[in-house]
């Protein structure tokens, strides 16, 4: 590969796995939907065939939070059960992600067409690697915080006396949440990096994992970071065009109402396909400085 654009090449090229993309679609929507279940009863008699569900399809600028606020308190019971739902659907949809990463690190960017045998191969036998990844980027992310929080209270202390029209408080905040997105970003890379490992050596372990995943992060740091950036941002943007597009328009039609369905699907499956773009990508990377990690 040569540089960035090789890598985000391989990454573009691996959005023509159609039916990985649609893998993780279909579960992502079987989640939301699973997560969703206790809450359409209290939808059905609050907005069906009411003025308030003629509000919210039309997007009514006053009437249709109002009518959506009132919802939330007068069905609350209901709310609460679906919030419940939804940590749990959450707490699944993790495991999941562990799962297929597996999977796509067997199968994904290799030669010749993407084979399904090889992907629920991997899927099966990375679990337990990645699972333990997953446990060494948690305490990651816990050290992250612990040290945001401190600069952050450390800040505060500092600025305490600060006269009004000074800038500085804000200054050291945006400089915090710099380090900790960057902190973060790093922390990603070798999470993924780690859970790549088994591309090359099946018999990996954890800990020799992010032992490789750092060697390989510091030979290719930059690239890695401008790699990470990219999907960030890009695949960001495009998934909150669709909502975007979705919010400004009405649903008064079936066929409105629709268009406004295949828009939130959009939404999942663009999340999908960044997704797998991402790991195209850095999974480009990692074949190519795979000869270099011991």
């Amino acid at each position: 590969m040569n540089g960035r654009r090789g890598l985000l090449s391989a990454g573009f090229g691996a959005l023509s796995n159609a039916e990985l993309i649609a893998l993780l679609t279909l579960t992502s929507v079987l989640l939301g939907v699973s997560a969703a279940v206790p809450l359409w009863p209290a939808l059905h008699s609050a907005f069906v065939d009411r003025l308030a569900g003629d509000h919210v399809l039309t997007n009514h600028p006053t009437f249709a939070p109002t009518d959506v606020l009132d919802f939330l308190r007068e069905k609350s019971p209901a709310v609460s059960g679906t919030l419940h739902a939804a940590h749990w659907s959450g707490l699944l949809s993790v495991f999941l992600q562990m799962l297929f990463a597996g999977g796509i690190v067997a199968a994904l960017g290799r030669p010749g067409p993407f084979a399904w045998s090889e992907f629920f191969s991997g899927c099966r036998k990375n679990l337990w690697h990645n699972v333990k990844c997953f446990l060494l980027f948690a305490v990651l992310l816990a050290g992250i915080a612990l040290l945001a929080g401190g600069a952050w209270w450390a800040g505060r202390k500092i600025y305490e006396d600060a006269p009004p029209w000074s800038d500085g408080w804000l200054r050291w905040r945006l400089s915090v949440a710099a380090v900790a997105l960057l902190l973060f970003a790093l922390s990603s890379l070798l999470y993924d990096f780690a859970r790549a490992a088994r591309r090359r050596d099946p018999g990996a372990r954890a800990l020799r994992a992010y032992a490789s995943a750092r060697r390989l992060l510091t030979g290719s740091f930059w690239r890695s970071l401008g790699v990470f950036a990219f999907w960030l941002v890009f695949g960001g943007a495009l998934v909150l065009l669709l909502p975007g597009l979705e919010w400004w328009g009405n649903a008064r039609s079936w066929p409105a109402i629709a268009l406004h369905t295949i828009l939130q699907l959009g939404v999942l499956a663009v999340r999908s396909a960044v997704r797998v773009g991402a790991w195209g990508s850095l999974l480009a990377l990692y074949d190519e400085r795979a000869a270099f990690i011991r």
